[in-house]
């Protein structure tokens, strides 16, 4: 009954209540949009902390490459030796700055290769859309992230340059929301020459191909600190270690910051759409001061007008809830789908949780806002309200 009562009353001022829903929609946009913007960033770090859990980045130098000389397998020894470490797997990681640069958004574009018991761990962490995972007897042959591969429109069988060289893609991973989304994949060995090709000539005799890396993925024995074993590494002449737990704290010490930003931002639009709530219900209060006061005379009582006031300002918030929401996950649809055929991050996740939460949100806000000029219509008297006219 009471739903029809609101229809019937929103209908009579189409334009003014329009404007309203208009008001409360623009406000639960902004909030769904934000909402998918947070919920994407904390899947984003979760998922990068779920994959590097027990594995301290060692990373060799530049100015080391030379005093160290052909020392790979003694640093490797070291690093195997050191406490606390249950392997360390030497690994390269240099950037694709081959060809044209693209411009896109998210984390920089990186050649990725490690040896045979290395890439069995990047297979734990990906799973493969299509196509195959590197072989140990591969040979120009590549392997992309989700994002790599669809920033350059290539499929698996496609031919892709990297530093000059031709290779063919192998296979192509699940998208994962972490940094290898937007990396390539190749053989160690053909890592190795790459890296040897920026190395001068005059090293090549004391530094040989077999011993090139840039870094070591450091797995940390179980039960292991790895602020404390990242602290060992660095005491490794050559070698430098990030903490994983310093590093993960400043993540997400900056997404805190970045949430409170922009959840400030769609409260204010929110705040702006429940003033209008406000200022819609007073007007309509006082439009139908004699209505309220000829029901109350024959019988209508104060909590059956403050009820249906209260309905229809919330079906006020309920349908600028609907607009809004569908109107935000338009939006991110759209704003993920350029990202995408562009091999950007994807930034936007509306869950179904986030979905519900600002649908019940905008029903509150509109019962809420419109609570106060509900008390003054269920408060007048049928006297007085006949006697204002």
């Amino acid at each position: 009954m009471f739903l029809i009562f609101g229809l019937r009353s929103l209908r009579r001022q189409s334009v003014r209540t329009a404007l309203t829903v208009a008001g409360i929609a623009i406000g639960i946009m902004a909030l769904v949009t934000v909402g998918a913007l947070s919920a994407q960033l904390r899947r984003i770090v979760q998922r990068s902390e779920s994959i590097g859990h027990g594995i301290v980045l060692a990373y060799i130098q530049p100015s080391a490459m030379r005093t160290l000389g052909a020392h790979l397998p003694e640093l490797r020894s070291r690093l195997a030796h050191t406490a606390g470490v249950r392997a360390a797997i030497p690994e390269i990681i240099v950037p694709y700055n081959y060809g044209t640069s693209r411009e896109r958004f998210g984390p920089p574009e990186l050649i990725f290769s490690l040896p045979p018991q290395g890439m069995k761990l990047v297979a734990q962490s990906l799973a493969v859309a299509s196509g195959r995972t590197l072989r140990a007897a591969d040979r120009r042959v590549v392997t992309a992230g989700a994002d790599f591969a669809r920033g350059r429109h290539a499929g698996v069988g496609d031919v892709i340059s990297l530093y000059g060289s031709s290779y063919r893609l192998a296979g192509i991973y699940e998208q994962s929301f972490t940094i290898f989304d937007a990396a390539v994949f190749v053989p160690f060995a053909e890592a190795q020459r790459i890296v040897r090709q920026a190395i001068p000539a005059q090293a090549h005799a004391v530094l040989p191909r077999s011993d090139i890396a840039t870094n070591f993925a450091v797995i940390v024995s179980p039960g292991a600190d790895p602020s404390l074993v990242a602290a060992r590494i660095g005491l490794i002449d050559g070698l430098h270690a990030s903490d994983p737990k310093r590093l993960n704290a400043g993540i997400e010490a900056t997404t805190r910051l970045f949430d409170s930003i922009i959840f400030g931002a769609a409260l204010v639009a929110l705040i702006i759409g429940s003033l209008s709530i406000v200022n819609t219900m007073a007007t309509a209060v006082r439009e139908r001061t004699r209505e309220i006061g000829i029901r109350k005379a024959i019988g209508a009582s104060d909590s059956a007008i403050l009820t249906e006031f209260v309905a229809e300002s919330g079906l006020m918030g309920a349908l600028g809830g609907i607009i809004g929401l569908l109107a935000g996950t338009a939006l991110c649809a759209y704003l993920d789908a350029r990202a995408a055929a562009n091999g950007s991050l994807q930034l936007f996740d509306v869950t179904g949780k986030l979905a519900l939460g600002a649908f019940v949100f905008s029903i509150l806000l509109g019962a809420a806002a419109g609570m106060i000029p509900a008390l003054s219509a269920a408060r007048l008297r049928p006297t007085e309200a006949l006697r204002r006219l």
